[in-house]
């Protein structure tokens, strides 16, 4: 019995679930969140769901809300809308703020009518998702939604919660109604400001158009509406013909015309429409402006790839990095141009020069067999600009010595960079070192924790490794076959190797033979080691029907892989007849072969086969053994 102490979240989890078991909802759902996120407790999400339910069925409005979210999306148990429904229903009823937003995006297809009541209902409960939402519908279609509350109290309402969406609907309507009003205009300002600095790609054009007009800086502190110019008061005054912004871009300079294809594009304040967003890029880009001409070649290349290459040429002759590395990119797939890797390799070159850690990285690769040292170079720019893909490349270079001294410092610095940006080949290189303590101090737990963040990307090396450690058991994971299986068969699914040979293993070790040949088999054709020699005793094995000789077909590839229990096999069979031609010297060379990787066994063999073997006999057999070590 352990003497450790137990931590805090342990001695919690302990009183929790005394008090969880004697029925009180609020200890079984604070014990389900724990088994959920592994507070205090080995992480269990079946664990977590009973909990929950137990205390949902109690009146646990939270509870409720969880579970019915879990059917929904499935998480944890099996999907199932029906379940779904009614723990939501129970949940909006008992008073949860997000069950009727809930609902009403869970109903929409169904009945618009109801939905429309369960989003008004949360936008009342203050849900401020549910207030920009019920806004959207009632602007939409007003008749159709019967409420008091008007689109603009709601707008306002999601606006101060901090939804950006609805403070740039806010600022448009206010904009909209500004007329000669400073306070509306300095008010639209105001949310447009706040929208922008939340990232929302239209508040920040709204606010660049306005500047461009001289009203962007507009602030109560300096003008008054008897200062607003004679030309924003025309200005305002086109906006109010026909289609205001084409009018008022009509007339404005080509950095105003790249705007508004951008709020075409994006739908930010006009209907969204490709075509049009393609009229003003493309009058802002044949007055020069560059970002437009990038814009215009992004936007066309889908349909008209040699069209968008004279403009990404455009854009390139003017020094656009990004355009130079499509450019690039061109020439070296040959799409929308001739194809020309001396060419390609140019513009790869100017972007590489001007910092752009993509055309970097594929420069690197464009001149690897050409010219190494210079790809190196250019693979350690890329990655020392952040690019996580060069950075998992040269930790693996490090790692293995390939081109650079190996330095498992330096390969787990960059497998770290790498796996920070959720690199997932990254995250499972590192996982790997925390294991076995290259480079890094070793640490199982970091180690897991890097292995599942990868197996939450569906990285199949990531799900075989934990679902080999679930098979065998590592410190701090327990044997778990189950979970083993189900790991290894997503990694499997996925057609990787390695996934598919353990799982044939656990299958065999579950005497499922049938299912085991299958997956074998697959990795096999993949010429995966451990499947060739495992499907090879699987046919001497009788456990499935076979070829003559393809046992030792598999054995013999399984062998020439470098699989030492493959070739100390493969000795034994030339040695005794068993499955192979009697050869007592191509057993010697395969016994040889086995003793050198270490294996005693195969070395007691070859000292037995060198015995009996007349001298010129073991000469020729150290002759193969010495040409297949070559070859």
């Amino acid at each position: 019995m352990s003497t450790e102490p137990l931590s805090r979240d342990q001695r919690t989890f302990a009183r929790r679930l005394k008090e969880a078991r004697v029925g009180d909802p609020a200890a079984q759902y604070e014990v389900a969140l724990m088994y959920a996120n592994g507070v205090g407790v080995e992480k269990s999400v079946e664990q977590a769901m009973t909990w929950t339910e137990s205390s949902a069925k109690k009146g646990h409005v939270a509870a409720q809300y969880l579970l019915g979210t879990a059917y929904q999306g499935g998480l944890g148990v099996k999907r199932n809308s029906q379940r779904a429904l009614t723990w939501l229903l129970k949940a909006a009823e008992s008073g949860s703020d997000k069950a009727p937003l809930k609902l009403a995006r869970f109903l929409t297809t169904d009945s618009f009518s109801v939905s429309t009541d369960y989003l008004l209902l949360a936008a009342q409960r203050g849900v401020v998702e549910a207030q920009f939402e019920a806004a959207q519908r009632i602007s939409a279609n007003p008749s159709a939604v019967d409420t008091h509350i008007s689109a603009l109290e709601l707008y306002q309402s999601a606006a101060e919660g901090g939804i950006a969406a609805a403070q740039v609907c806010l600022a448009e309507w206010l904009e909209r109604g500004a007329g000669d009003s400073f306070e509306n205009l300095h008010a639209a300002v105001q949310w447009y400001r706040r929208a922008a600095g939340q990232g929302h790609p239209g508040a920040q054009l709204a606010l660049a158009r306005l500047d461009a007009a001289g009203e962007g800086r507009i602030s109560a502190d300096h003008l008054s509406p008897g200062k607003i110019s004679p030309r924003r008061a025309s200005n305002r005054e086109r906006r109010r013909q026909g289609s205001h912004w084409d009018v008022y871009a009509n007339s404005a300079d080509a950095r105003e015309q790249f705007h508004l294809g951008q709020m075409y594009q994006a739908g930010c304040a006009v209907p969204q429409d490709e075509r049009s967003a393609q009229v003003w890029f493309e009058r802002a880009a044949n007055q020069g402006f560059v970002d437009a001409q990038w814009a215009l070649a992004e936007l066309i290349y889908p349909s008209a790839p040699a069209q968008a290459f004279h403009w990404y040429l455009k854009a390139a002759q003017q020094g656009h990095a990004a355009a130079q590395l499509a450019i690039a990119r061109c020439l070296r797939t040959g799409i929308g141009h001739a194809q020309s890797l001396t060419q390609a390799s140019e513009f790869y070159g100017q972007a590489a020069a001007q910092g752009n850690p993509n055309a970097q990285y594929e420069l690197a690769n464009l001149l690897r067999s050409h010219s190494p040292e210079l790809a190196m170079e250019w693979l350690i720019q890329a990655a020392r600009g952040g690019l996580a893909q060069a950075q998992y490349e040269l930790g693996e270079r490090y790692a293995k010595g390939f081109g650079l001294e190996q330095d498992w410092l330096k390969a787990t610095d960059y497998y770290a960079r790498a796996a920070a940006q959720a690199n997932a080949d990254a995250q499972c290189a590192l996982a790997a070192c925390f294991a076995e303590g290259l480079g890094v101090r070793k640490d199982m737990g970091r180690a897991l924790a890097l292995y599942e963040s990868a197996v939450e990307q569906d990285h199949p090396r990531a799900l075989w490794s934990l679902g080999e450690w679930l098979a065998h058991g590592v410190a701090g994971v327990s044997p778990d076959a189950r979970k083993a299986t189900l790991y290894c068969k997503r990694a499997a699914n996925a057609g990787f190797a390695p996934a598919q040979s353990t799982l044939a293993a656990l299958f065999a070790k579950a005497k499922k033979y049938e299912r085991a040949v299958h997956w074998w088999s697959l990795a096999a054709k993949q010429n995966d080691p451990e499947a060739l020699f495992n499907l090879a005793h699987a046919y001497r094995m009788g456990w499935a029907p076979s070829e003559e000789d393809e046992a030792l077909e598999l054995l013999q590839r399984a062998a020439r892989t470098g699989l030492v229990a493959a070739q100390a096999r493969l000795g034994l069979c030339y040695a005794t007849g068993d499955g192979a031609p009697l050869d007592p010297i191509e057993a010697a060379k395969w016994f040889v072969l086995a003793a050198r990787a270490g294996d005693l066994a195969a070395d007691s063999n070859s000292k037995r086969a060198q015995s009996t073997l007349s001298p010129s006999q073991w000469r020729e057999a150290l002759r193969r053994v010495d040409h297949w070590s070559k070859s």
